[in-house]
């Protein structure tokens, strides 16, 4: 009981940033202008960027698939599809507990064992953590020389000018933030070794010893090019929702392919924030991106922040709502079969 009030609190203190900061982000902007662009916004290609969320979903469940025969067992693609919509479902009012969900679900639709469909999520999570760090190399190298001026520019240069006179002390400081480092270092290195049982590092123990186990089922998966090729296609269309999405409004239409992976790279990390549906965080630092990188006016990454935002909820929330209902039709007819 007293683990299911601290959940609520963490998820209401949590909600309570991300409205926050989407308060801070909406004071002192003329809210006439968002709307106005809001509502002259092309719907066409938002449509179309929402079928590309939802075709994301579907491969995601193809490609979950694959992980899950990779342990002997066996799910349509149907079911695991309303598992990982329930899931996505689940985030947007408690986050991280969709994954959770997800297995829970299909475990009772399919008959699969919890502990084996959690070790496939944790398997897709680290090829998706490793994608996600390659989209983001792949930004820095295509626009390498506009970041790097932008960079110099911003904090760079500002930087050497405060500190010139003062690089004793700051080298003081380096030496003693390594020094820091590696002692922390060899502190957890020991304490890992047997910490115990229910200790915070148990518990980092254990996620650790889940993130290896998760390699290794992808390491034994059968068909590992079909697996590249569908997160190459589900990474492909996270992109096309967010570069689409940029013909919705006139003041990003002329923005390049390049600047769409650095969205989606900035996006990602504000929706993987512990704040239910990345309401604030994801706004936040895609507000700053466009306004701070490209120069489009505040109103209108506001705009565009809120469309393409929206365009996740409302697949998640429908299709979501679809699936759990789906899922529990489903459930009774397996009630009903086995009495009979």
């Amino acid at each position: 009981m007293k683990s299911h009030v601290r959940r609520y609190v963490r998820v209401l203190i949590s909600l309570s940033l991300g409205l926050l900061l989407l308060w801070l982000i909406m004071r002192g902007q003329n809210t006439g202008l968002i709307l106005e662009e809001l509502r002259r916004a092309n719907y066409w290609w938002i449509g179309l960027a929402m079928l590309c969320a939802l075709l994301s979903h579907w491969l995601r469940a193809i490609r979950w698939n694959r992980l899950i025969r990779t342990m002997g067992y066996a799910t349509s693609t149907r079911q695991t599809f309303y598992a990982v919509m329930t899931g996505y479902l689940t985030n947007m009012a408690v986050p991280r507990m969709g994954e959770i969900t997800r297995c829970v679900t299909l475990g009772k639709a399919s008959g699969t064992p919890f502990n084996a469909l959690a070790g496939t999520v944790v398997g897709e999570r680290v090829f998706d953590f490793f994608t996600l760090i390659a989209i983001v190399f792949i930004t820095i190298v295509f626009q390498f020389n506009f970041l790097r001026s932008f960079i110099k520019r911003i904090f760079w240069s500002p930087l050497l000018e405060k500190t010139a006179d003062n690089w004793i002390l700051l080298a003081i400081i380096a030496v003693a933030a390594v020094a820091i480092t590696i002692a922390t270092i060899l502190i957890l290195r020991k304490k890992l070794s047997n910490p115990d049982q229910g200790s915070f590092l148990y518990k980092v123990k254990r996620q650790f010893s889940g993130f290896l186990n998760g390699i290794k089922t992808i390491k034994r998966m059968r068909g590992k090019h079909w697996f590249i090729l569908q997160s190459i296609l589900i990474w492909g269309l996270y992109y096309l929702t967010v570069y689409l999405c940029f013909f919705a409004i006139p003041a990003t239409s002329h923005l390049s392919p390049y600047v769409g992976f650095t969205l989606l790279a900035v996006g990602s990390l504000g929706i993987l924030a512990p704040v239910p549906g990345g309401i604030g965080t994801y706004h936040f630092l895609t507000i700053i991106t466009l306004t701070e990188l490209y120069g489009i006016a505040s109103e209108s990454a506001t705009s565009y922040a809120y469309i393409t935002h929206a365009n996740q909820i409302i697949v998640n929330l429908v299709a979501g709502v679809f699936s759990w209902i789906m899922l529990s039709v489903q459930n009774k007819s397996s009630k009903l079969e086995a009495r009979s």
